[in-house]
């Protein structure tokens, strides 16, 4: 089974929010944290009772007006929202964000062709050799993969199709679990990745031609922001965004011998409906795309102060470029830059890494931030149970907790 798992955001027409001018947060308060606590309690209850042996639990933490809460149920009596988690997908909103500290500091622009000269050197954004010689490379914006609109095929999701003129070993399979089934602490990177798309000339489409997720295409970005920062992805998100914003419970492991997770933290399971732990992973394959390490806690706080205008991006950038959609592209009103539109929640994302699933948003209008997570893939009915354990589990628990604290 592939790592991971992408999913289709929800089509939003609304207008895009503003940010709410209090920063005001009250203390806790007993009895809304008790009803927090019934919610949460409660619709673990109700999805154990459709599926009794389910090995997992579920977390969730909230920021907002009338104060910060965090409750969990299935987990074990002592868990807390400094507990660790692989949070996948939700990377993408910290590449997004770093892409865009970049443009905003003017050392990148974003519409310029990925082919193209960084402002002041002479150095291209990518690296002109056969590795990054990709379809249509000549014609993609660092915007287009931005907002997954470049048409670069996902190496990590897809398998390389079987039909391809390139004498390669792993036609017809998907790339990753072809070397990690020798190799499974193999140390994969952004050239290995990008080298593969160029190797076997695959392509979804012409650049802003239909919108089609790649986490591939987010292995471009993390590359583009090596080259335009002189330092290593990890290097960077850790100066520029976990450090200045106080995430000290926040890591981005790049290599495949770092296979574990931080103190304290909750296991990692799959449900079959055979029970198998799948805690330790390897995650190299996914820098800058899925690979990110955090809490409930860093994780919330992370995305309500960025979109506020009070973490390393200007309200302006935030609101004028990472939260508007594309109006050119088939398909592309379903995602913005790094985050989508959640109905009756707010901006953010979700994650879906082998073992865990979570699902960030944040509402500025009230000032509202919920970050929830489980720590089981059911894949009982294959991505039917897996879209379910989203939808229905997480981000029903947001709704319902939403509306204690409106």
């Amino acid at each position: 089974m592939k790592k991971q798992l992408l999913f289709t955001p929800f089509l939003f027409s609304g207008l895009l929010f503003g940010c709410s001018k209090s920063n005001t947060i009250e203390p806790v308060n007993t009895a809304i944290q008790q009803k927090i606590q019934l919610a949460v309690d409660s619709m673990m209850s109700l999805y154990k009772a459709k599926y009794p042996n389910y090995p997992g639990g579920i977390a969730l933490k909230v920021i907002s007006p009338k104060g910060q809460y965090f409750a969990s149920s299935g987990l074990g009596s002592g868990t807390t929202d400094q507990v660790h988690f692989r949070a996948a997908s939700n990377t993408k909103t910290f590449t997004a964000a770093a892409v865009l500290l970049l443009a905003q500091e003017k050392k990148l622009n974003l519409d310029a062709k990925i082919v193209d000269t960084i402002p002041g050197t002479s150095l291209t954004y990518i690296p002109l050799n056969m590795q990054y010689n990709i379809p249509y490379k000549d014609q993609i914006t660092i915007r287009d993969l931005l907002q997954h609109n470049a048409g670069v095929y996902d190496v990590t999701n897809d398998n390389i199709p079987a039909n391809i003129s390139a004498n390669v070993p792993y036609k017809g399979m998907n790339y990753m679990d072809y070397i990690a089934g020798s190799d499974p602490r193999h140390s994969f990177g952004f050239d290995e990745l990008v080298g593969v798309v160029a190797q076997c000339q695959v392509a979804y489409d012409l650049p802003r031609k239909i919108h089609h997720y790649s986490n591939t295409g987010y292995s471009i970005l993390g590359k583009i922001i090596e080259r335009v920062s002189g330092k290593t992805y990890s290097q960077f998100l850790m100066e520029n965004i976990v450090v200045p914003m106080g995430l000290t419970n926040t890591s981005f492991p790049f290599s495949g011998t770092d296979q574990t997770l931080p103190e304290p933290f909750v296991k990692g399971f799959y449900f079959t409906p055979a029970v198998k732990e799948c805690t330790l992973s390897n995650v190299s394959g996914n820098i800058a795309e899925g690979n990110v390490i955090t809490t409930p806690e860093n994780l919330a706080r992370f995305l309500r102060n960025l979109m506020r205008g009070n973490g390393v991006l200007k309200l302006a950038t935030v609101t004028d470029i990472m939260k508007k959609y594309p109006t050119d592209v088939p398909g592309a009103e379903t995602y913005a830059c790094g985050m989508f539109y959640v109905p009756e929640l707010g901006w953010g994302h979700n994650g879906a890494h082998e073992g865990y699933l979570s699902r960030m948003v944040n509402d500025a209008d009230q000032d509202i931030t919920l970050v929830a997570f489980t720590n089981t893939w059911n894949t009982t009915r294959g991505m039917a149970t897996i879209t379910e354990q989203l939808n229905d589990l997480l981000e029903g628990t947001c709704k319902k907790v939403k509306l204690i604290v409106q």
